[in-house]
């Protein structure tokens, strides 16, 4: 699937792109030694994690914000656009300064061998570079060790969670989940994980730079947060340890921040009786069946699903089945998107429906008796969240 919108700035520039994901970063490392080294940078929270990148950074912008500090953050995938993946100081990348990076990159020969997303990550460089934030929050795009955004030299590391995703990539096992994952970990430099994770592939990375590990207890329920979900505590722990790293923060203001983080797709309410959130495997789906249990208790449940075909689909299927009362199958455009039908024939409720992602209508959605859950995977929101203009 390509990044909406990304292909006419491609096109204007003269700029091709490769289609095969091919791990490794000899080719990050030739485009930006041409443009000078965009990526060295001294103070960068690098995130990576199966679950909860979106929301630890979510907390971690919230808290630069309640200390008045500059932040350039690129995450994926896109929420509306390209644009919204590339942001500074809480301001999406505009057309006129995303044509200005382009423009930049369009001089280096090597950027065709790119993909589209290593092109993009390195549009995120320049942009912050030029922008000049106090700090860099970078969300991996799959893995960690040969993902594209792994050509930072310096950054304190996040590891928000381990658990098996993106198989056909990263193995099937959490030691080889975990190598990928702990390859952003740079040489002494400080390394934050929830407790429960599990350490091993961690810790031999750690061992192996000399880096430092912080293995963190959530906060308690007496600290306030926006995000629903008792999950988001340790995510709002390992945003407040990442980022004090870096920064000194008053308490006051730390507390301000946390009640103030916003995401789009964890739990996000879009219509009366709709939400979205991404949970788009196994132990994602666990945490908002958890959440709707006890948000929502004995009201009907609709859930609306899209998902990848190398996620544990039939896995996060049973979990949602364990509170749904109606489930709406949905296709849509991504080439590794779950053709509907395999959760027909896997299907153990009686209400059930397929649909596709352009006829799946929020009105409707909303009018229903039901509380509504979009839900599965971020490129399915995304394409459906662009189809609505939400």
């Amino acid at each position: 699937m390509q990044i909406p919108g990304f292909a006419s700035y491609k096109e204007r520039h003269g700029i091709t792109s490769r289609s095969v994901i091919e791990l490794g970063l000899e080719r990050m490392e030739r485009v930006l030694d041409k443009l000078g080294h965009p990526e060295r940078f001294s103070k960068v929270i690098h995130v990576a994690g199966t679950n909860g990148k979106g929301s630890t950074i979510a907390f971690i912008k919230a808290l630069c914000e309640s200390h008045s500090i500059s932040y350039g953050a690129f995450q994926s995938p896109a929420i509306v656009d390209v644009h919204d993946q590339i942001v500074v100081a809480g301001q999406a990348i505009t057309s006129e300064e995303l044509d200005a990076v382009m423009m930049k990159i369009a001089q280096v020969p090597e950027a065709t061998e790119l993909t589209d997303f290593e092109l993009l990550t390195i549009c995120a460089f320049v942009h912050f570079q030029h922008k000049a934030p106090e700090v860099w929050i970078i969300e991996t795009g799959m893995g960690g060790r040969f993902d594209s955004t792994n050509v930072i030299p310096k950054s304190v590391a996040v590891i928000t969670s381990l658990s098996l995703d993106h198989t056909n990539f990263l193995g099937t096992t959490l030691d080889s989940i975990g190598y990928h994952k702990a390859g952003i970990i740079k040489s002494h430099s400080n390394v934050f994980v929830p407790s429960t994770t599990y350490l091993p592939p961690i810790e031999q990375q750690v061992n192996e730079v000399q880096a430092t590990l912080h293995s963190l207890e959530p906060f308690g329920p007496q600290v306030e947060l926006s995000l629903l979900g008792e999950h988001q505590r340790m995510n709002a722990t390992l945003a407040v340890h990442a980022l004090e790293s870096l920064f000194d923060l008053d308490p006051k203001k730390v507390e301000l921040g946390l009640k103030q983080a916003y995401i789009p797709f964890r739990m996000e309410k879009i219509a009366d009786n709709v939400y979205m959130d991404g949970a788009h495997n196994e132990a994602s789906a666990r945490s908002l069946v958890e959440t709707i249990r006890t948000e929502f208790p004995g009201q009907p449940i609709h859930i609306v699903l899209g998902i990848l075909k190398d996620k544990d689909f039939e896995g996060v299927l049973r979990l949602f089945e364990e509170i749904a009362d109606r489930m709406t199958f949905v296709e849509f455009s991504h080439v590794r998107a779950l053709e509907p039908n395999r959760l027909v024939e896997l299907c153990q409720i009686n209400e059930f429906s397929v649909t596709d992602v352009q006829n799946l209508d929020i009105n409707t959605l909303k009018n229903e008796k039901f509380k509504t859950f979009v839900t599965g995977s971020l490129y399915f929101l995304s394409e459906w969240r662009f189809k609505n203009r939400i």
